[in-house]
């Protein structure tokens, strides 16, 4: 590390033991301490203040510009070198320079050697202190970590992209760049609030080197009285910042305002020590000496936050890596001192009482005078039951408010969720007179036709119905006995005798059963594709014909079903008619005269739907003729159908009091999915069941794709890996196994390899967009790699790789983290690159999934080879024309030709885990 030769160039004088963030001017000419003068500017640097605690980097984020912050101001007594009795020395005051923020930074660069504008205190995890650069990048984890803490927290927003999250006392911005900058397809803003102005100029500096302005956002406030919009940030996120806040308590309902329902709150900080050997008088003179106005242990900040109206408040004890962060800034500065030249007497007296107050500073850290952590919580949800459910609610999840339950009058709710039932009529009119705050309607029915959707889609209110699939079983069920009921003619059998004498076998056998009829069903939505399915568990040689407005050929063929596009003819065609759609103005009287016109005498029709789908009066008139055989309806339009209706009167019409759902079974799960509902729409639960499926989904994918390799030979023992992104993080080849007997249970999310840790993070943090990665040392692709020429796409398989090859030198084992950035750097020369050469070593393939990533990987190894091979003949090389090659290119990435959608299935097929 080069010697600090230039400290004393600048007429300023630091005093921080932490870090450098106050700015003083000595009035006194006399020297420090007897020694002899400094710069030729006539001014002295001095540092060491030893009980000054500044938070790094942030210090001046909360004073005006130009001052220094109350909180960081330092008192003319000798605190400023000692423990001891006070002593007159020359007193210092606050002294406006250029740009303080950069002569603290130049500060750092020289005496810490990290040349980075990260100055917060690191997560040491895995990091080497001796490595250049360590501070730098330990403040840079630590961003990373909290990131992936929040993440953790708002597992619903991991895979967004239009997070939003504020940085309240930003410092210079290099946290809110470095997040901006690695997530840029999750992070649509990321605002700064920050009241050192200098601070924000050069954040705003780097944000436009690294065209990132349309991203970071920088505004001159205080953290605690911020210009931001209410409930507006996914992530409220601060590093170091608060322990100069005036009061917590204000500084945390300010970001709880700004915060949106179900949002998180993310911050580290210097806290009070809370161990019982110390003293109150201690403490508290540690504070008064340090100005700390709010001083809290973090029992007391976890209070404070849940008074402001956070919940799930957690606190993470990192006090062990401030310890490193600290026992690392004594080792540097010993190091100048002992071997470099460190320029004027008083720059070297700067240093020698910096040293000092590290060791005191440690020394204090474990003897637990104050601590350094993460602290977390979550913003609360309102919710507003609107109507009486039919059970009790029982709330389990204490980040949901019930505002019918809440007594506490000195708190006004917000309500976010709304819950409502089949008779709560949700107009146009009633969506937009609702508060602005609701974004969540939740009904406690299977339709929706007493919700306007159009309404609620405009003012961004998401609906979703409880009890679904509940429901749809017990309708499901419900209509299944009805058509075989109708078709066997069983209701016109109630009240009918068994004959007393002349029965035989042809008596009363006009009935059909349901394995030799025609079912036609209009609509196929959820729950007619679950008819669907139990008429085929129990006749697979009935005959199933549908009308939709949008075909399923997929499922069509699955459960060998006839399309039938026009109306008329599907009626036509059946022996039972089953309306099974949604009720909107476009389906309202669906089932018309023209449609009943079409059945023949024997058909019957059965409603299950809404009244409304068919014409009233047309039925009527198609039952009274006996142009149709029966209809059964559960549903009816008006509902109900008045007492003196001739619907009533017909002996072929069947009316049932909307019964299909009037069960206690469905009662409870209406109101029991509630919770579930709300939890899975703000990310409530951490393991909720959409989480488990995706994460059983990639652990088998990844599972195949081992074994496919192995099965292909395309695998090296236990080496090499293959991972995917899942929320915050990845799951990974599990090492030390054997590929070919790899299950979905052996993947984990941390690898012991640091090879793969290096190549796999760099893919990573290179292509966002990217979910997949394999990492191969196949024969063809490696002997590829030590060509010169490298790869060459010349066939048509080829195409897939033409022009998105890139290349990497190889540098020995891949197990240096700081190797990382360059192979990043490589991926990103290329653009759309989906494949790494990595010269003398192998290849990377990657993509948008585990099955795109590994068949990829396959046609590049087949390539290589045929590569071989044309080379191995001697022949000439016939190129294809570039114009060729590009068209076949974009063909390659045709949705129905992509890597992975014609193959996968079918090579799923091929292993199995029994």
């Amino acid at each position: 590390m080069p010697p600090n030769s230039n400290l004393s160039d600048k007429p300023v004088c630091f005093s921080d033991s932490f870090h450098f963030s106050s700015f003083y001017a000595r009035e006194s000419s006399a020297s420090l301490a007897g020694m002899g003068r400094g710069a030729e500017s006539g001014a002295y640097l001095v540092a060491g203040d030893d009980d000054s605690i500044a938070g790094a980097g942030v210090v001046a984020s909360n004073a005006n510009n130009g001052r220094v912050s109350r909180s960081s101001s330092i008192g003319s007594d000798v605190d400023s070198f000692a423990d001891g009795a006070p002593t007159q020395q020359p007193a210092f005051k606050p002294l406006t320079v250029a740009n303080p923020d950069r002569v603290k930074l130049k500060f750092y660069s020289n005496v810490l050697g990290d040349n980075s504008t990260f100055i917060h205190y690191g997560k040491w995890d895995g990091l080497d202190t001796d490595q250049p650069g360590a501070y730098g990048r330990a403040s840079e984890a630590m961003t990373d970590y909290m990131y992936k803490l929040s993440m953790g927290l708002l597992p619903h927003r991991a895979e967004c992209s239009d997070f939003r999250y504020v940085d309240l006392g930003s410092g210079t911005g290099a946290s809110a760049i470095h997040l901006a900058e690695r997530h840029s397809l999750t992070i649509t803003s990321a605002t700064c609030i920050n009241v050192c102005h200098e601070q924000n100029i050069n954040a705003n500096e780097r944000a436009a080197e690294l065209n990132l302005t349309d991203k970071i956002n920088v505004v001159d406030a205080s953290f605690d009285e911020t210009p931001c919009p209410s409930n507006h940030y996914d992530l409220a996120f601060s590093q170091d910042a608060f322990i100069h806040a005036v009061s917590k308590e204000k500084a945390f309902k300010e970001a709880y305002r700004v915060t949106k329902p179900g949002g998180a709150f993310v911050f580290c900080d210097l806290v009070c020590g809370n161990d019982p050997d110390l003293t109150v008088q201690e403490l508290a003179q540690f504070a008064e000496k340090n100005r700390i106005n709010d001083w809290l242990n973090p029992n007391q900040i976890v209070k404070t936050c849940s008074d402001a109206g956070w919940a799930d408040v957690k606190f993470t004890d990192l006090s062990t890596d401030l310890r490193i962060s600290f026992q690392l800034m004594l080792k540097k500065v010993t190091f100048v001192l002992e071997h470099g030249d460190t320029g004027t007497t008083s720059a070297r007296v700067l240093l020698m009482n910096y040293r000092d107050s590290i060791c005191r500073r440690i020394t204090q850290i474990e003897r637990g005078v104050f601590k350094w952590g993460v602290f977390h919580a979550r913003k609360p949800v309102c919710m507003d039951m609107t109507v009486k459910p039919p059970v009790p609610f029982v709330k389990t999840n204490q980040l949901i408010i019930d505002t019918n339950e809440e007594n506490d009058e000195t708190r006004t709710f917000e309500k976010n969720i709304l819950v409502v039932d089949i008779l709560s009529k949700m107009s146009k009119e009633t969506i937009e007179a609702l508060p602005s705050t609701v974004e969540l309607l939740i009904t406690m029915s299977a339709g929706l036709d007493h919700i306007d959707l159009d309404a609620c889609k405009a003012n961004g209110i998401v609906v979703k119905n409880s009890g679904r699939d509940v429901i749809t079983s017990h309708v499901v069920q419900y209509c299944l006995s009805f058509i075989i009921i109708g078709l066997r003619d069983a209701l016109n059998q109630l009240s009918v005798p068994f004959p007393s004498s002349g029965w035989n076998l042809n008596w009363n056998c006009e009935g059909k059963p349901l394995t030799s009829s025609t079912i036609a069903i209009i609509g196929l939505g959820f729950i007619a594709k679950n008819l669907v399915e139990e008429i085929r568990k129990i006749a697979p040689e009935a005959r199933i014909i549908y009308n939709t407005r949008t075909r399923d050929v997929e499922f069509e063929n699955k459960y060998n079903m006839e399309y039938v596009a026009d109306l008329l003819d599907l009626a036509s065609q059946c022996d039972v008619l089953v309306p099974m759609c949604a009720l909107t103005k476009q389906t309202e009287h669906l089932v018309s005269k023209e449609v009943l016109a079409q059945l023949k005498p024997h058909a019957g029709f059965i409603n299950m739907s809404r009244g409304k789908i068919v014409d009233t009066d047309a039925l009527k008139e198609a039952l009274e003729t006996k142009a149709i055989k029966y209809a059964i309806l559960d549903t009816t339009f008006p509902e109900p159908l008045p007492t003196e209706h001739p619907l009533w009167k017909l002996d072929n019409c069947f009316i049932f009091p909307h019964y299909a759902t009037n069960t206690m079974a469905v009662r409870e799960a209406l109101v029991s999915e509630i919770e579930p509902i709300i939890a899975d729409h703000y990310g409530l639960g951490h393991s909720d069941e959409r989480r488990k499926a995706e994460e059983k989904d990639l652990r088998y994918d990844l599972a195949v794709a081992h074994r496919l390799t192995a099965k292909y030979g395309m695998d090296m023992l236990v080496w090499n890996h293959i991972s995917a992104r899942h929320r915050t993080g990845c799951l990974i080849t599990p090492g030390r196994k054997m590929w070919g007997k790899i299950t979905p249970d052996d993947m984990v999310f941390s690898s012991s390899n640091v090879t793969a840790d290096v190549i796999h993070e760099a893919v990573y943090s290179a292509r966002p967009d990217i979910k997949a990665v394999i990492h191969l040392h196949t024969p063809a692709a490696t002997a590829i790699s030590c060509l010169e020429e490298g790869f060459q796409p010349i066939t048509q398989d080829g195409a897939y790789f033409y022009g998105k090859v890139a290349t990497y030198d190889w540098d020995g084992l891949s197990d240096d983290a700081s190797e990382g950035p360059l192979i990043s750097a490589a991926i990103k020369a290329v653009d759309g690159c989906n494949t790494l050469l990595m010269h003398n070593h192998g290849f990377v393939c990657f993509g948008p999934s585990v099955r795109h990533a590994w068949v990829l990987a396959y046609y590049f190894e087949k390539c290589c080879e045929i590569q071989l091979r044309v080379m191995q003949s001697g022949g000439k090389l016939r190129r294809p024309p570039k114009a060729v090659m590009q068209q076949a290119a974009e063909a390659s990435y045709l949705p129905e030709f992509a890597p992975g959608i014609c193959e996968w299935e079918a090579l799923c097929e091929e292993i199995s885990f029994d």
